[in-house]
């Protein structure tokens, strides 16, 4: 495949930003699809008669299908091409959502999301490469700061839109309304991007995918079953899902053509960029998984209210990652990220220490706050880190940031919603007359994000010489 140099734009201007549209309504798609289906869980465990830990297959199946064909990105892209790989994910997702409607029972609705996963787990990472392609180093912050608008606010306003689909609508409507915008995007992808160079003739590292495929399954299951049980084979599960990606990491170190070419995690700025996307995903998952708890469980309002509530954390994040990603082509990624962390902390710590008297207008600006300071981090840091690489690595990082982030969405909302039940356990058991036990558990999980959170800035402040004004 042909690559660009790093500071030249692959196309002209009308292209750059025709590919850029097109990678911004496929990824909201694939991300919005799937908040609609978290508010919707309750539903579909009535309408087939489920436990809670059926029903969360739903949810795990889509992240199994993204995951699973994440690492298989750097590949395809380069003995295919990254527009046909786009093309058919864009296809093989549009293909899940028309037949989703049609599901005659669970097993095919599971069946269909799964379909939908893997179409997302080509759009997302490839989507990315594009957009680096397409875009020179000294525009890529801008051009990821609106892509990352989408891909923010999509699993914000999610539940509110799924919300109001299930009570003025029926559920086919949440695969229905992926059609239009799946469809649109695949246009624009037809129209605007450039056809694909030679391919590469590389074999397919088939030890390196069963031992990352077993590895996604065994920690992905495993994580996600400690939600409601917590018994030896889950353990077993989470156990083997380890030893499988370690197994995985040592074979692709050792051979000729890896499958995910995991030498890129040498690269200090780009692994240091993951974990700060980890603690910013956290961060982000406070927000969506705590906040509807404290106003539905606690405060007994409505999960309408609480997505409306949400909004305008959601506009915050979208207006700040524009103007972060044109601070960061132009100031390099120093000065943005660490004010975002700093900004996130005080929000993140704001919110835990005021609870306990909190006014709906306080908490709505704190949220505000919260979500201008991620969106100064989340798609910065992505950025950075793969700016930070040369273009024959960006597969690998695009597929390794876009894994990264999908693993820690799954393993952050388990260990929240594990953190909030075993501290509201406590409370309960200690008799605290003053406050509800709830909120009391809301208020320690804040209180451990902020911790995580400020772990960051030592970090932040250590990659300050390494990127330089340019970076």
């Amino acid at each position: 495949m042909s690559e660009n140099n790093d500071n030249q734009p692959l196309q002209s201007n009308r292209n750059k930003w025709g590919v850029l549209i097109a990678a911004l309504f496929a990824g909201f798609t694939v991300v919005l699809n799937n908040s609609l289906m978290n508010v919707a869980l309750p539903h579909f465990m009535q309408l087939y008669t489920l436990t809670a830990v059926e029903g969360q297959w739903i949810i795990t199946a889509f992240a199994l299908g993204m995951t699973l064909v994440m690492p298989l990105t750097g590949y395809l892209s380069k003995r295919v091409g990254s527009k046909k790989i786009f093309l058919l994910g864009t296809l093989v997702f549009l293909v899940g959502s028309i037949a989703g409607p049609f599901s005659w029972d669970f097993t095919s609705m599971i069946g269909f999301r799964l379909v939908q996963g893997i179409g997302g787990g080509m759009i997302m990472p490839i989507g990315m490469m594009l957009i680096f392609k397409h875009f020179s180093k000294n525009e890529r912050g801008f051009a990821m700061g609106i892509w990352g608008v989408a891909i923010m606010i999509a699993p914000t306003i999610g539940p509110t839109v799924g919300g109001i689909i299930l009570e003025y609508s029926s559920w086919e409507m949440l695969y229905i309304m992926n059609v239009p915008t799946s469809l649109l995007s695949l246009v624009l992808a037809i129209y605007f991007l450039t056809k694909d160079g030679d391919s590469e003739r590389v074999s397919f590292d088939w030890l390196g995918f069963l031992l990352v495929s077993g590895g996604i399954i065994g920690l992905l299951v495993g994580v996600d079953a400690l939600q409601s049980t917590q018994n030896g084979f889950v353990y077993f599960m989470i156990g083997l899902g380890f030893a499988l990606l370690i197994g995985f990491v040592l074979h692709e170190l050792r051979t000729d053509e890896p499958l995910l070419d995991i030498r890129v995690l040498k690269n200090f700025i780009f692994t240091a960029s993951l974990l700060l996307l980890a603690n910013s995903t956290i961060a982000m998952f406070s927000v969506l998984l705590l906040i509807p708890i404290l106003i539905q469980d606690i405060y007994g309002l409505s999960a309408l209210y609480a997505g409306l509530l949400l909004f305008p954390q959601a506009l915050s994040m979208g207006i700040s990652m524009t103007i972060g990603g044109r601070i960061l082509d132009k100031k390099g990624p120093y000065p943005v990220i660490m004010t975002g962390v700093v900004l996130i902390c005080i929000a993140t710590f704001g919110i835990a220490y005021s609870l306990a008297d909190l006014q709906p207008a306080f908490l709505i600006a704190l949220l505000i706050l919260h979500g201008f300071a991620n969106g100064f981090v989340n798609t910065p840091v992505t950025t950075a880190g793969l700016n930070a690489l040369p273009a024959s690595h960006l597969p690998a990082g695009t597929a390794l940031n876009n894994v990264s982030r999908q693993m820690m969405k799954v393993i952050s909302v388990v260990l929240l919603s594990m953190l909030f039940e075993a501290r509201r356990a406590h409370h309960v058991a200690n008799g605290n007359d003053h406050l509800p036990s709830g909120l009391l558990a809301v208020q320690d999980a804040y209180i451990v994000v902020g911790v995580c959170l400020l772990l960051s800035i030592p970090l932040v402040y250590l990659l300050r010489n390494k990127w330089g004004k340019g970076s």
